[in-house]
């Protein structure tokens, strides 16, 4: 065993100390770092972050719009973003943009003056013509969309975060994405929302529940 010596000008022993001893300060000032960091960690990703709004194009919405579908939320950029990170665990919905979809279908459903058609019956109507849903989205063909759907406009969405964030002491939510209602006739956006919020202790789901119910009742208000 290797020890260490320091000796006075004297020459006389002063200190003794061995491995050991060096090995267990080295052990609990990793110990002492590691704690820092999970609190640093816990303090400044537990705060909500929340940046969303609305944005009215036109004033023509009840009067103009009767019907209206929404299409499957394009979630391609998502999927291909890569997980970075040592500490931090990214975990993506598999059907991100189905789940969008739906959640945006019920809350505009609930307006009452627009008629708002069943994800069941877009997917239906677009693949009795033939269509796809994402060649409709991708090439924003809305004279097709209206003639398929046979609805005076459309919602077309695109996510850029969806996911769940699992850190050492505690997990969060991301929701990111745009969506904008489309006159059908003329391509003419009629209104757009833009989201983007993170939470701590809500999965995704949860958060982009929230979020959208939210935008959804503020922009039906300043539409009235």
């Amino acid at each position: 065993m290797n020890s260490y010596k320091l000796l006075d000008k004297k020459g006389e022993l002063k200190i003794f100390l061995n491995n050991d001893f060096f090995r267990g300060m080295l052990v609990n000032v990793r110990i002492v770092l590691f704690t820092l960091l999970l609190a640093v960690l816990c303090i400044t990703g537990c705060k909500t972050i929340s940046s969303n709004t609305i944005n009215i194009e036109s004033d023509d919405y009840y009067r103009n719009i009767k019907t209206l579908a929404v299409m499957r939320f394009d979630d391609e950029r998502m999927q291909g973003e890569k997980v970075k990170g040592i500490f931090v665990k990214v975990i993506k919905n598999p059907d991100a943009g189905g789940m969008l979809a739906d959640m945006m279908t019920n809350e505009l459903s609930g307006w009452g003056k627009i008629r708002v058609l069943r994800r069941s019956e877009v997917k239906d109507r677009v693949r009795t013509c033939g269509a796809k849903e994402s060649e409709l989205v991708e090439f924003k063909d809305y004279a097709a969309v209206r003639r398929i759907l046979k609805v005076d406009a459309v919602v077309i969405g695109k996510i850029y975060k969806f996911g769940l964030v699992n850190m050492p002491v505690y997990e969060r939510g991301h929701v990111s994405f745009t969506a904008e209602c489309i006159d059908t006739k003329n391509g003419k956006i009629l209104w757009s929302i833009e989201a983007n919020e993170s939470a701590s202790y809500n999965d995704e789901i949860e958060l982009a529940t929230k979020v959208i119910k939210e935008l959804i009742e503020k922009l039906e208000k300043e539409v009235e």
